[in-house]
């Protein structure tokens, strides 16, 4: 019976490859044929060039007020304030009045037989009426500043803030906003009101002017 015969010895002056050292990682994947799509970014990566993170807005899910709503609030702000203001102004018209109390009218001139007008009631009645006028002004900027909520645009349901930030503009931009809405917006035919119904935005000249937006609360 013939005996199994060793393995052929490996040629002379060759030695064979090591073994892998325990442990060791595979090799890394070769690199993408040329002309294929690069690989996509890392989670956390920054963007490729020419394209920007999208960013969240402060407004985003808020609906814009409309034209009702806005209106809503603007007539109810004449009412409320206005009747803060005739709080002031009634006594102070009384007092003026009574101060012409001896006084008649006779054509187009007014004739006091007892004497000339009490001026210090005069000085009185209109220090009342401007105080009255100073008080409604500084409560109405100041809540629109600080909160964007006047008394009207809070039952409306309607806030004014900040297009960019989300929050309430502030008394100095509040003031701003109003003057420009009072001696600019509303001179032309309310043009600058009305440039809501057709703005991207929903905004106001004053609104622009300031970078504020009316939302629904």
């Amino acid at each position: 019976m013939t005996a199994p015969m060793d393995p052929p010895p490996p040629p002379s002056g060759s030695t064979p490859p090591p073994p892998p050292p325990s442990g060791s990682t595979p090799p890394p994947p070769p690199p993408p044929l040329s002309g294929g799509a690069p690989p996509p970014p890392a989670y956390g990566a920054a963007p490729p060039p020419g394209y920007q993170a999208y960013s969240p807005s402060p407004i985003d899910g808020h609906e814009r007020a409309g034209f009702g709503s806005r209106l809503g609030g603007y007539l109810l702000d004449g009412l409320l304030y206005g009747l803060l203001i005739a709080a002031f102004a009634i006594p102070g018209g009384i007092i003026i009045g009574s101060a012409f109390s001896n006084c008649v009218s006779i054509g187009d001139d007014v004739v006091c037989p007892a004497g000339e007008p009490n001026g210090g009631q005069i000085a009185l009645g209109g220090l009342l009426i401007a105080v009255g006028f100073i008080v409604v002004i500084v409560l109405y900027i100041r809540a629109l500043g600080t909160t964007g909520q006047t008394w009207g645009r809070k039952i409306a349901g309607v806030k004014v803030v900040g297009e960019l930030t989300g929050e309430p503009i502030g008394i100095g931009k509040a003031l701003g906003r109003q003057l420009f809405a009072s001696f600019i917006s509303g001179q032309i035919f309310y043009l600058g009101y009305l440039w809501m119904l057709w703005d991207d935005k929903k905004q106001t000249w004053h609104d622009k002017i300031v970078s504020s937006v009316v939302i629904k609360v």
